[in-house]
């Protein structure tokens, strides 16, 4: 069976890599995204695949700047300006994009392209680290990043905030210190070889009932369709931002076809696993969406159902 499955995945010359998390995350035979959860795959395999794709993904901006920085060799200063121009040209890409409301599920995108810059900047003191950036670039992107604060009153506040971080360095004290930084690629592949192997195949098991569930879930929202499982779940959606950004990702998941549904499944998948926080909360969030979910064909079968009914004023005018 997992011979016939990778095989069915490695039919255009895939990395074996690849192919396996093709078959971890969609049903290759039917090129559906949807996890394969009736086809066991060796944990050491998955967990190889895994951290194969850790190296190569760059959907994540502060991932995206990682990569680059890390390919500019070992020089600082060329590390710091592929580190830049990555920002920039994902922020500003990511603004247009939002001006197209297009932009991807998940994302805040920049409210201009100053906004842009300041959030690039930010980004990249992030990834690089605050104390390697210098204080006054730091004050500026805040700046750009508020512009409601263009005034007297903001011009003050910038220039003693950037009068004191100037002093603050200057008597060898950090004042970013306590900014978080962004979890280098070792530490986000030790983070998940210190999951355990059935908690990430219970996530992506969750994870492929959204994406079962979106294609009815978005027909009934279009259509207006009053279901009480519906309505559970937008309720839901309202009061909790991670079930509503979980579902948002699986709806962009399940309109893709399975050759490229696996990279979005993928990058969902690690982003739960690897980060602490929304792994001590997943439970919580998505069983806030029962009993909503526990019969989606029915569930999808109901919202047909409804959407084929004739209406009131249809029967009138019959």
């Amino acid at each position: 069976m997992v011979a016939e499955a990778l095989a069915l995945a490695t039919i255009k010359k895939r990395p074996l890599e690849q192919a396996v998390l093709h078959v971890f995350t969609t049903h290759p035979r039917f090129d559906q995204g949807l996890a394969a959860t009736s086809i066991p795959l060796p944990e050491r395999a998955v967990r190889r695949a895994l951290a194969w794709y850790m190296a190569r993904d760059d959907s994540h901006p502060l991932a995206a700047i990682e990569k680059a920085a890390r390919s500019a060799s070992s020089c600082p200063d060329k590390a710091m300006d592929a580190a830049l121009e990555s920002a920039h040209r994902y922020f500003s890409k990511l603004y247009r994009q939002a001006t197209q409301r297009r932009h991807p599920p998940g994302t805040t995108a920049p409210d201009n392209l100053a906004d842009a810059d300041g959030l690039a900047t930010f980004a990249v003191a992030t990834v690089l680290g605050f104390e390697n950036y210098g204080a006054d670039a730091i004050v500026e992107a805040v700046s750009k990043s508020l512009p409601e604060l263009a005034d007297e009153y903001g011009n003050q506040l910038f220039a003693q905030w950037s009068k004191a971080v100037r002093k603050a360095e200057g008597v060898s004290e950090r004042p970013f210190s306590r900014q978080p930084r962004w979890p280098s690629l070792e530490d986000r592949v030790q983070r998940m070889e210190r999951v355990e192997y059935p908690v990430i195949c219970t996530v992506r098991d969750v994870l492929a009932l959204l994406v079962e569930a979106s294609p009815a879930l978005a027909l009934a929202r279009q259509a207006g369709i009053d279901n009480p499982d519906v309505l559970h779940i937008e309720a839901i959606r309202t009061s909790n931002r991670r079930t509503d950004e979980y579902l948002k990702r699986a709806e962009a998941i399940s309109r893709r076809p399975g050759e490229r549904a696996w990279k979005g499944f993928t990058g969902l998948l690690l982003d739960v696993c690897t980060s602490p926080r929304r792994l001590s909360t997943f439970q919580e969030d998505v069983t806030a969406l029962d009993p909503a979910l526990d019969d989606v064909p029915g569930l999808g079968r109901r919202i047909l159902a409804s959407c084929n009914a004739p209406t009131a004023s249809s029967d009138g005018e019959a």
